[in-house]
């Protein structure tokens, strides 16, 4: 033990010993008495507290604010660490950093929200790295939290070493002396320029009192975590645990290689099927499955990521069980554990080519680019245990799978995916969903523009309502800044945006090709609506006529992305002079398994929104909600899934029949276009 060790320690006793008996002792991985903060550090969080609750979250939208509040949130606890620590920290503070800065460069909310929450997470992690996948996960996991009363304490401790009893005035005099130089001389600026008036009128909020109060509330919130990160920073807990490295039960070889052994010849078994399947192509698997290949590999997809991230799980623990006493035991480890690794990447590997023979068919979308990119970084994840297995040492694991998990993420925000969904779908030969692309966020907006669309296709995509509203400086963000040119150009256009009801999905053409054109929009109009117009008369309401003439207030054709039905259709039925309302829904699968999958899956759906859901004997189920006593009457014929609501009926005997009778009416009338 070194004297500074026995110093600390020796100090640590002495206080303990001051302690009263009826006060708990402080915690000892935080607990630092010989430690106190610079005199600029408790100022600097206060500021960034304060910038941060003004800053971070604009009513008009995230963007720079957030980006310069998560940065200065690193920064000052950087600051207030030791000199000696801010090179080792560097690289993990540059990735956290640049993590925290996509919000001014991207516009996709989606992007930005995993980017932020991800750089909260490891913000800790880069100002007190853990040696350990232990330490590692209760930082990530807000472990730090419990240091949160000794860094008031280190605070308290700061302010009590200052000389001069008057130090709290002080600085308050400081504080009102600095409002009152700004106020003047930005008064004066603003007086003398109006571009700078605009400015200074542009970050000033409107001053709203409930508004004043939250902020308030968010900057008390903030103040208390940028003080213990920059506690964190100073006294880098470890929360690794104790044991030393190599004492833990491990197995034999024989009970290593058994499990493993097995695991890995079904591995390559699944494998060598998979080849026959690819190399056959769709005719084999129409063949062998009765599916088209786009089917069959969204079919499979999600079962072999799972597959993937389960193994990875089982070589965790084998490794960590492992025996490593003589050089027979750690080769059975390595051979064992690295081909279970490679298997496991040629598993992932066939996942992407499933989800990427998926999206040629129907295209990209915001969840498909998120599956590519975690995929990639399992397959990533592999190599690193696979390098691990081979060296029997992972400690600089935890930090590597953390690293790369960020490296991912910047990859995705670099990609720009909104723009790469919009530019892949219009570039590929299949209908374009327009609907979907125009939600994209303002990162597209060049895509748009460049595309080969008519006028009024690209007015209506890159002019939606709501992007109209112009963002106050604090919200700026480059995807923005690029699209509001050909957003104030889009506007001058007088061409009206009215895609529903007209337009035809990919799977609406797939349909027709078919020789099945029932899931087009003109069904809703053909449907004998005289029973249902006729119960909710019960009601009251003498005029209620729900017909398709004048009663029809809704009939769509969706795209469900992330379903695995091949047709859809939603109506929808009410009366202008009563809340009585009928929606139908229809879904087609490729097979009869899949809608009676659906409707199991109505069943739990059902009981969680409070519908008291009974099941019947001919693969179909009843419901009555108890909200507003609505009714739901779902039924499987073969294939075809039909669910019918009823709003507001007047008993359920009347709901059930005029339920069962529509869902007639569609299955006879699906059976015409079959």
């Amino acid at each position: 033990m070194t004297a500074a060790e026995y110093q600390r320690q020796a100090a640590y006793y002495a206080q303990l010993q001051r302690q009263p008996r009826f006060a708990p002792p402080p915690n000892p991985r935080w607990h630092r008495p010989d430690e106190t903060p610079k005199p600029a550090i408790i100022v600097l969080v206060i500021a960034v507290a304060l910038f941060g609750a003004w800053a971070a979250f604009h009513p008009s939208g995230v963007g720079i604010g957030l980006s310069l509040t998560g940065i200065a949130m690193l920064a000052v606890p950087l600051a207030a660490g030791h000199r000696s620590d801010l090179v080792p920290r560097l690289p993990g503070a540059m990735l956290v950093a640049a993590l925290w800065s996509v919000a001014a460069f991207r516009d996709a909310g989606w992007v930005v929200l995993l980017c932020t929450v991800t750089a909260f997470l490891l913000t800790p992690v880069a100002l007190a790295p853990q040696r350990r996948f232990s330490g590692a996960a209760v930082t990530v996991f807000m472990g730090w939290l419990e240091g949160l009363a000794e860094s008031f304490r280190w605070a308290k401790r700061g302010r009590r070493a200052r000389t001069g009893g008057g130090s709290s005035m002080r600085n308050l005099w400081v504080v009102l002396v600095t409002a009152a130089l700004l106020l003047v001389f930005g008064g004066l600026f603003a007086a003398a320029d109006s571009t700078f008036a605009d400015l200074i009128v542009r970050l000033m909020p409107e001053i709203d009192a409930a508004e004043v109060f939250l902020r308030l509330v968010l900057a008390a919130v903030l103040f208390p975590l940028v003080l213990v990160w920059a506690y964190t920073a100073v006294v880098k807990p470890r929360f690794d645990s104790e044991r030393p490295e190599g004492e833990h039960r491990t197995v034999s070889r024989f009970e290593l290689s058994v499990p493993l052994g097995a695991l890995n010849l079904l591995f390559v078994a699944f494998i060598a099927v998979q080849l026959r399947v690819f190399l056959g192509g769709e005719a084999y698997v129409m063949e062998t499955a009765g599916l088209t290949f786009a089917e069959y590999a969204r079919k499979g997809f999600w079962q072999l990521s799972f597959v993937a991230a389960l193994a990875l799980a089982v070589i965790a623990v084998a490794a960590w069980l492992a025996p490593k006493r003589t050089k027979r035991d750690r080769w059975a480890a390595r051979i064992l554990l690295g081909t279970l690794c490679a298997l496991s990447m040629v598993v992932i590997a066939s996942a992407l080519y499933r989800m990427y023979t998926y999206a040629e068919t129907y295209g990209l979308t915001r969840m498909r680019v998120w599956i590519f990119t975690v995929e990639i970084w399992l397959a990533v994840l592999f190599a690193l245990v696979i390098v691990c297995c081979w060296k029997l040492r992972a400690g600089w694991l935890p930090r590597a799978v953390l690293g790369s998990g960020a490296l991912a993420l910047l990859g995705l925000a670099a990609a720009n995916p909104d723009a790469l969904i919009a530019r892949y779908n219009l570039d590929h030969e299949h209908a374009v969903d327009l609907v979907y692309l125009s939600g994209l966020s303002d990162d597209a907006a060049p895509v748009f523009a460049d595309a080969d669309l008519s006028q009024a296709d690209r007015d209506c995509v890159l002019d939606r309502e709501e992007r109209d509203e112009e963002r106050a400086l604090l919200a700026w963000n480059l995807g923005y800044q690029r699209a509001l040119d050909l957003r104030e150009a889009a506007a001058e256009s007088t061409t009206a945006c009215d895609w529903m009801g007209t337009y035809q999905s990919y799977e609406d053409v797939q349909n027709q090709v078919s020789g099945n054109a029932f899931f087009t929009a003109d069904r809703c109009y053909e449907f004998d609506t005289t029973k249902a117009a006729a119960m909710f008369r019960q009601l009251g309401h003498e005029a209620a006529v729900l017909d398709s003439d004048d009663a029809l207030r809704e009939a769509s054709t969706e795209l469900e992305y992330y379903s695995d039905a091949t047709g859809t259709l939603y109506c929808g039925y009410s009366s202008e002079t009563t809340e009585a309302y009928l929606r139908l829904e229809v879904k087609r699968f490729a097979d009869a398994a899949g809608a009676s999958d659906a409707i199991e899956q109505d069943l739990l759906d059902a009981a969680g929104m409070g519908y008291e859901a009974t099941e019947l004997a001919d693969d179909s189920f009843t419901g009555i909600g108890t909200y507003n006593d609505d009714y739901r009457y779902a039924v499987v014929d073969e294939e075809l899934y039909v669910s019918v609501f009823v709003i507001h009926p007047p008993d359920d005997a009347a709901a059930d029949e005029v339920a069962r009778e529509f869902a007639g009416q569609v299955q006879s009338r699906y059976r015409e276009f079959a």
